[in-house]
């Protein structure tokens, strides 16, 4: 029986399938579902309850639960206490948002990996909703929020700086060349959008609700690349951060709409839970992003 083995059981348990364990461990959906078959073998017996695309414990997997979880925290008890260097080491995963990781985070990334290299930095883009709960379930140490405000209780959260929200098109675009663009105009109009549940996108929802606006057509797409690379070839408008699409805009290739509507008002944060031990490397990180990210 290996820790590692323990641990991957564990991240199963906890985010209800082994797909997204593998996801979040960095390995192959073989190998997790490996762990898995090798701690069988041992204990002679079976863990899991595979019914189609849904798992549930076992009675003797619920056992095992109890034990690993005491089993992996004794692990990082003992490091702990024996490691007396205050070097930052081992693992530490950070949610984020694509458009803070590849328009704002590269060189803080880059600076951090220099001066940690010890640090096994693991990242994983998502909205969120998806965040929250990787933090409550304790298999995420630090996530980065695009949202209006945090109010939750059980978080700690620290603001970085307003992220402004833009409305974009093609120069081709009917609405490119209006001196002013209001909610009205966007009726029976073409939208590219980012994954649903993204904070600006559902902040946008809610103003083409309340003006009572019908979208003609909406392409959901899950890179922002791929949303400015539809855009720009005209096929409609979209709602993103203004970083990601400042080098096209400057470049000639979109045009951000003169937007007369409601402001979307949304913040970046840095969190973790509040219950979440802060070890080395989340403290040596969060203090990186306070003297480099933090703005005025």
């Amino acid at each position: 029986m290996e820790i590692r083995q323990l641990k991957t059981f564990i991240n199963i348990v906890k985010l209800g399938n082994f797909s997204q364990a593998a996801q979040l461990l960095g390995y192959t959906q073989s190998t997790v579902t490996t762990h898995i078959q090798l701690l069988e073998k041992e204990l002679n017996t079976l863990l899991f309850e595979r019914f189609g695309q849904q798992i549930t414990l076992t009675e003797d997997g619920q056992r095992l639960y109890d034990y690993a979880e005491r089993i992996v925290k004794l692990e990082d008890d003992a490091k702990n206490a024996l490691n007396k260097s205050s070097t930052p080491r081992g693992p530490l995963i950070i949610g984020m948002p694509e458009s803070l990781c590849v328009y704002q985070m590269p060189a803080l990334l880059k600076e951090y990996c220099t001066l940690y290299p010890d640090v096994e930095l693991n990242l994983k883009f998502g909205i969120s909703s998806d965040f929250r709960l990787l933090l409550r379930k304790n298999v995420m140490d630090l996530a980065f929020l695009l949202e209006p405000s945090v109010l939750d209780a059980d978080l700690a959260s620290t603001l970085l700086w307003p992220e402004p929200i833009v409305f974009v098109a093609s120069p081709a675009h009917a609405l490119a060349g209006m001196s002013e663009v209001e909610p009205k105009h966007f009726n029976n109009q073409t939208f590219v959008l980012v994954e649903a549940g993204s904070s600006y996108r559902v902040a946008f929802e809610k103003i083409l609700e309340k003006a009572g606006i019908h979208s003609k057509t909406i392409f959901e797409v899950g890179q922002i690349q791929a949303v400015k690379q539809l855009v720009m070839q005209n096929l409609g408008i979209t709602v993103l951060p203004l970083v990601s699409v400042q080098k096209e805009i400057n470049a000639g290739e979109l045009v951000m709409l003169p937007w007369q509507g409601p402001a979307i008002q949304i913040n970046a944060f840095l969190v973790h839970h509040k219950d979440k031990w802060v070890n080395y490397p989340m403290r040596a990180f969060i203090k990186l992003v306070r003297e480099r990210l933090i703005k005025s």
